[in-house]
């Protein structure tokens, strides 16, 4: 029998893990920080800092924030501390180290006329393979708990996200590259001399900037003031753990004397020795996590069994630029693990896999039926063993949604749990999945891909490739509607030109799936004809059909409305 919902917990303030604390504090006041002659760094200010070179001829900026709003404010604290700079010189370049939003879509607020904007050569792929992409409602959902965006306005719950302590979301300003990097380019930009390089590890399009007069490196994905996340909570792209090794060893062999990084407190590193001994510990606290969990892989332990033993040497453990602020080490030990390997363990009891609910289930079973398995999670949370609390009173939740009892031990644990991390993502991440299950926080497009993929900002929409708008389609494709369907749909795009044609695609549902193929096929039961930027715009779900028809938004061929209707009806 369900019992009644229990009031959910709404505690005014939740308390911070003093060194957590300590970390987010150091973010404030937020200021422009001198690196040296002609070089600064704004700190504090929006999620990255951005980066400022005033040359005898013009300005470059690298990473230009996350929003209009953001730079906007940005520039702002480098007028007040600069004088009216942006009045006396012009920005000549701008920067990207990588595609991660917080460092891009400021651009236009610091754009001038003619500005060049400087991007790894595989900015605007990375952008949509990783971001922009057939998972954009995973990324984004992830994205926004690992943030705490949920409650980034509420100073009495939020603690930071690790590598900022403000959030300013907005519009889009990017501007795409307008010059790529392969491997080095050397340039000279408002009397500056400038090399970037490409150096992988967080992202396959980090770009390393390297001032060699001024003995500067302007840096971040690959070394921060925190421990790093080989992947993140939100989830990404695999990354080579090894990248981020040989990466930073090219930083070492530039001697830079000052580094800066474009996220976390104290950007700026300053002493050649300083520099080099921040940078050999970084690399070598990825590469004694990485070999440990390669050898204890070779001696046929799980990720599991190579976290009880596998502890950084005293040295690493409590150097300020590895403290576990950002990333963790079990975490790392995971995904290096599943880098190399794939989730199977290697442990028979880990070929099978089981729902949430199938556990659930046994663990009821276990413990003699659903009340006595609240009550074990009740006793866990009273003896502060709260991640067995939570866990299991999530199993009684999942078996009875309603169990009032359960939610609160859950709430208690999860609450307790975020107070006592000094980890900002897993705080984050902790509180945003209890305001959402108890419904004190609703965001319509969690869990609705429809509506995640129709939030897209409009200036992402109109760079984005036709490719990644197809898989976005396919991943769209209703199974339940159209496994038993057979449909042959040909597209025209009347206004993109390649190899000097029309592009033509067809379209295949066929049993569940959706092939796309260039060139219209003879045997389409209709054709689609219209402009790409109204195609994005169907496939995304921003334009209904019925409203792409009655505005004659696009022609068709050979086919009736209904007929269009009904081929669109099989996309969520």
């Amino acid at each position: 029998m369900k019992t009644p919902n229990a009031a959910p917990l709404k505690p005014e303030k939740v308390l911070v893990n003093p060194k957590l604390a300590g970390f987010t504090s150091s973010f404030f006041p937020p200021q422009v920080l001198d690196v040296t002659d002609g070089v600064y760094v704004a700190r504090g200010y929006n999620r990255d800092n951005p980066v400022l070179i005033d040359g005898p001829d013009g300005l470059v900026v690298i990473d230009p924030g996350e929003s209009v709003q953001a730079a906007q404010k940005v520039k702002g604290a480098f007028i007040e501390r600069l004088g009216n700079i942006f009045d006396k010189k012009l920005v000549k370049t701008i920067i990207y180290t990588h595609h991660h939003d917080c460092h891009i879509h400021g651009s236009s607020v610091f754009a001038n006329p003619g500005t060049e904007v400087i991007g790894h050569e595989n900015l605007m792929t990375t952008l949509y393979t990783d971001w922009y992409c057939q998972l954009y409602p995973s990324r984004a959902e992830g994205g926004a708990k690992m943030a705490g965006s949920l409650f980034a306005n509420d100073p009495d719950w939020f603690a930071g996200g690790g590598l900022f302590a403000v959030q300013i979301p907005g519009d889009s300003g990017f501007i795409p590259p307008t010059q790529l990097v392969h491997d080095q380019m050397k340039t000279s930009s408002a009397g500056v001399k400038i090399t970037t390089y490409s150096v992988p590890g967080e992202t396959r399009d980090v770009l390393v900037v390297w001032l060699e007069d001024k003995r500067v490196l302007v840096q971040i994905a690959n070394l921060y003031q925190a421990m790093p996340a080989i992947t993140t909570l939100r989830g990404a792209y695999p990354r080579n753990p090894l990248d981020y090794i040989a990466s930073i060893d090219f930083y070492r062999s530039l001697n830079p004397e000052y580094l800066v990084l474009t996220h976390g407190p104290n950007p700026v590193e300053a002493g050649q020795a300083n520099v080099s001994k921040a940078l050999t510990s970084y690399r070598d606290a990825i590469q004694f996590t990485h070999d440990q969990t390669v050898q204890g892989m070779n001696k046929g332990l799980t990720p599991e069994e190579i976290m009880e033993t596998l502890k950084l040497p005293p040295h690493l453990a409590s150097d300020p630029y590895l403290q576990e602020y950002y990333g963790q080490v079990y975490r790392n030990i995971y995904e290096i693990f599943w880098w190399y390997r794939g989730y199977f363990t290697g442990k028979c009891r880990d070929l099978f896999a089981h729902s949430p609910d199938e556990r659930a289930q046994m663990a009821a079973e276990l413990a003699g039926g659903i009340p006595k398995l609240a009550s074990q999670a009740e006793k866990a949370l009273a003896s502060g063993k709260l991640e067995w609390a939570m866990e299991l009173a999530d199993d009684v939740l999942l078996l009875d949604p309603a169990n009032a009892g359960a939610r609160t031990t859950k709430s208690k644990a999860v609450i307790a749990l975020a107070e006592g991390t000094m980890n900002a993502q897993v705080r984050n991440y902790l509180l945003s999945e209890y305001l959402l299950e108890t419904k004190q926080r609703q965001v319509e497009a969690f869990g609705n891909p429809k509506l995640a993929f129709a939030s897209i900002e409009r200036n992402a929409v109109s760079l984005m490739p036709m490719d990644a708008l197809m898989r976005i389609l396919a991943v769209n494709l209703n199974a339940s509607r159209s496994v038993d369907k057979d449909v042959v749909v040909g597209l025209v795009l009347t206004d993109t030109q390649a190899a000097g044609q029309t592009p033509r695609y067809g379209l295949h549902v066929r049993r569940g799936v959706l092939e796309v193929s260039p060139d219209t096929p003879k045997n389409a039961q209709f054709k689609i004809i219209t402009a790409s930027a109204v195609w994005k715009d169907l496939a995304l779900a921003k334009v209904t059909p019925q409203d792409a028809i009655a505005k004659k938004m696009i022609t068709l061929s050979e086919g009736s409305p209904q007929a269009f209707y009904d081929f669109m009806s099989l996309f969520y």
